[in-house]
């Protein structure tokens, strides 16, 4: 019985003591949460007010050059602004706010341009605004009548740089109060006031970011170059999309050019997770790979820095001095289509010229007389037809006629080519296809003229594909195939043309123009787009007709009755052709032209393909509309001298007799036997110096002069001659005990060198 009461006893006690312990333990739960509330809880609620689920931009990719120059590159940037809620969470806080807002506003002000009062004035009524919305909320028990509250306050309407970002940090002070040195509180016991003195103290970061200051990253897209290649090179601008908690977040898109062609490989992959806002930067809660954002790929393209330059300026001296509505024009490689350079210049005002459309890709026209070469090769194909052929060009033939009016006669088929004969063109045209019109566009697909480019830049919607004529077209009449045989009653693009032409220089073959290469993750190579790269496997016409337009093609320059004989070169030989297409205003011609030159160089092995083009060009000296060879062949000329002294492989080697160097070795003078193998290495001549053999020059006994010889070369003279020799100084030789030409018959020679 006892033992049962003992055990009821301690079961008891047990029970007493687990039911304390408990208690103590929900006390303890409930001071804590009491605690977290009412203490704590602003700095959780501003917590989690500072904490969100982001999307995080990716780095935008980079875009090179030919040779990895920087064309394009992101640059980071950052939006100025106050998070007006770091203001208000605790009296503390708007302490620290008020103490620091002062030297926080002038710094601002000197930093923006922009008084420092107006800014604290714009600061200070942002945050009563908060404050109101605030109470306001506070306010209401129905929490879906409670207003958004205005936190956030920009104060830069244009982001800064990096480099202001590290100044603000650098140079902007708090105001202390400092103790009075002795003999200041002399001064304020004998004047009976109190005064505060302040000290500048160095602002740190908490500080700092206690004012609510925030950084808001927003990358900038920067050239390098300017506005080289700009319009190619395209631009970007800022969108606004939904990040998933429906707040708008900005984003860089291409809008033009290669930034919008490329957009998929420059934005890159997107990072996203849960940020907190520290100091004015989001930075992540969890540091997981998943979340960080993947940055574009950089793109590697063809184009030449220097051969840009030089075309760039070529044609803003041409389209100013014409004053031409626009002119465009591209330097491509014959053999790899790659596009080397590509200007775009249109006249906006007065005699401003911008790089802001791309005519060359996205704008078809007429071309002109540069067509009448796809003209002549779809009759050699077809017909056996001989250049040598007599043709008439005498007056007007249907609605055509040529420049003079007149016309030139009876000539060969050749002749009327070089001098661009519209009328000898359309009758050869008419009298081999006058039944057989589709044929003649069958040719044009061929010749890659009808069919889609597919350019890597993009081309505005409508104009992917020439437009030419068939015979059930509803504009097809008996004037369509004497009319396009001068190029006329078509459209297709400067670059469309370019590419024929590019074929018939590289041996027939027609190659796909490219611009960007490849598409890069560091050294890794992602994309290749040369392999997408279309290349004909076979001609677009025969050997022979080759042979024979590549002949006419060089006439236009060579033939005294050429339209380019003005721009001959004496230093390598130019192929192409002159093109001048009057424009419609409506249905009516107008006395208004679109002038060309299409060519390439050497003609021997060509190298460079280039096409200018000037839209209404003026020619100031007769104050008419200016022809092909007068306003654009002048442009070509002027790029092809600068790419060809800009391209070393291209220039002539100069070669002598195989001589032995024993046949030019006395010209050397008295040379060490080493150099003359050096020099004779370098220019790859024959030498049988060895040794310290002699190269004599005059008498053997007679004082060489050996004034600004080195020393080395001095001694070998000298010692070969049995001379002893003394010195002193260092350098070259500047006088001599024995007078040059002298006989001398102590042998002894002292020299001074300095």
């Amino acid at each position: 019985m006892p033992e049962a009461l003992n055990l009821k006893r301690r079961i008891f006690l047990r029970s007493i003591l687990v039911s304390a312990g408990l208690l103590v333990f929900s006390i303890a739960i409930a001071t804590r949460i009491a605690y977290v509330q009412q203490v704590e809880g602003p700095e959780w609620k501003s917590r989690a007010e500072n904490t969100r689920y982001r999307i995080i931009p990716a780095t935008r990719g980079n875009i090179f050059s030919d040779d990895g120059s920087l064309l394009v590159t992101s640059v980071p940037e950052y939006r100025v602004g106050i998070d007006l809620s770091v203001t208000v969470r605790h009296s503390a806080d708007s302490a620290h706010f008020f103490k620091n807002l002062d030297s926080l506003t002038i710094h601002l002000g000197y930093m923006l341009n922009e008084s420092p009062k107006a800014i604290e004035k714009r600061i200070l009524s942002a945050r009563r605004k908060l404050l109101n919305v605030m109470a306001y909320n506070e306010a209401q028990t129905d929490t879906s009548l409670w207003k958004q509250e205005p936190r956030y306050l920009s104060i830069s309407p244009k982001p800064i740089t990096y480099e202001k970002k590290k100044w603000l940090f650098e140079n902007t002070k708090w105001a202390a109060i400092r103790k009075a040195t002795k003999q200041e509180k002399l001064e304020d016991q004998a004047l009976n006031r109190k005064k505060f003195r302040f000290k500048w103290m160095p602002l740190d970061s908490v500080k700092l970011f206690s004012t609510g200051l925030n950084f808001e990253l927003v990358p900038n897209r920067d050239k390098p170059f300017r506005n080289t290649a700009s319009r190619l090179l395209g631009k970007t601008d800022d969108i606004i999309i939904k990040d998933p908690n429906g707040q708008g977040m900005e984003v860089m898109r291409g809008m033009t050019g290669i930034e919008k062609s490329f957009n998929k490989e420059l934005y890159g992959q997107e990072g996203h997770g849960w940020f907190e806002n520290l100091r004015g930067s989001w930075r992540p809660l969890n540091e997981s790979e998943e979340h960080h954002p993947i940055p574009g790929l950089d793109l590697y393209t063809t184009l030449n820095i220097n051969m840009q330059d030089v075309t760039e300026a070529a044609l803003l001296k041409a389209v100013k001095y014409y004053k031409a509505k626009y002119g465009t024009a591209i330097v491509m490689d014959t053999q790899t289509g790659e596009i080397k350079a590509i200007a775009n210049l249109h006249h906006t005002k007065d005699t401003t010229y911008v790089d802001d459309q791309n005519f060359a890709v996205n704008y078809r026209i007429a071309p002109g007389s540069t067509f009448k070469l796809a003209t002549m090769m779809a009759v050699f194909e077809e017909t056996n037809v001989s250049p040598n052929d007599l043709v008439s060009t005498t007056g007007q033939y249907l609605h055509l006629h040529d420049s003079n009016n007149m016309g030139y006669g009876v000539i060969t088929i050749e002749d009327a080519f070089v001098r661009s004969s519209n009328t000898g063109m359309a009758r050869v045209l008419v009298q081999h296809f006058s039944n057989k019109h589709d044929k003649f566009i069958d040719y044009l697909e061929k010749f890659h003229l009808a069919d889609k480019l597919g350019f890597q830049v993009e081309v505005s919607k409508g104009n992917e594909m020439p437009e030419f004529h068939r015979m059930d077209h509803r504009l097809y009449s008996k004037k369509t195939l004497p009319t396009m045989s001068i190029g006329e009653e078509m459209r297709l693009s400067a670059l469309q043309m370019l590419a024929f032409y590019n074929a018939v220089a590289n041996d027939g073959y027609w190659v796909q123009p490219i611009v960007v290469k490849t598409a890069k993750r560091g050294d890794l190579v992602e994309i290749d787009y040369t392999k997408t790269q279309r290349r004909d496997s076979e001609r677009i016409c025969s050997d022979k007709t080759l042979k024979i337009v590549k002949k006419m093609l060089e006439g236009v320059l060579e033939s005294p009755h050429g339209t380019a004989r003005s721009i001959r070169s004496s230093n390598y030989r130019i192929a192409g052709k002159t093109g001048t297409s009057k424009k419609f205003d409506g249905k009516l011609k107008t006395n208004k032209y679109y002038s060309s030159f299409i060519g390439y160089f050497p003609a021997e092995k060509p190298r460079y393909t280039i096409l200018v083009a000037l839209d209404e060009p003026h020619n100031p000296e007769t104050g008419t509309s200016a022809y092909g060879g007068t306003a654009a062949a002048p442009v070509f000329r002027e790029i092809a001298d600068k790419v060809h002294a800009l391209d070393l492989k291209m220039h002539r080697t100069l070669r002598g007799n195989p001589a032995f160097a024993s046949e030019w070795q006395s010209e050397l003078g008295n040379s060490h036997p080493n150099d003359v193998r050096i020099i004779s290495s370098s220019f790859q001549i024959r030498t049988n110096a060895s040794g310290w053999d002699e190269a004599p020059r005059g008498s053997t006994k007679k004082v060489p002069n050996l004034k600004g010889m080195t020393l080395r070369d001095a001694l070998y003279v000298l010692e070969n001659r049995g001379y002893k020799v003394t010195y002193h100084g260092r350098g070259h030789v500047v006088n001599q005990s024995l007078e040059p030409g002298t006989e001398p018959l102590d042998r002894r020679i002292s020299l001074e060198l300095h």
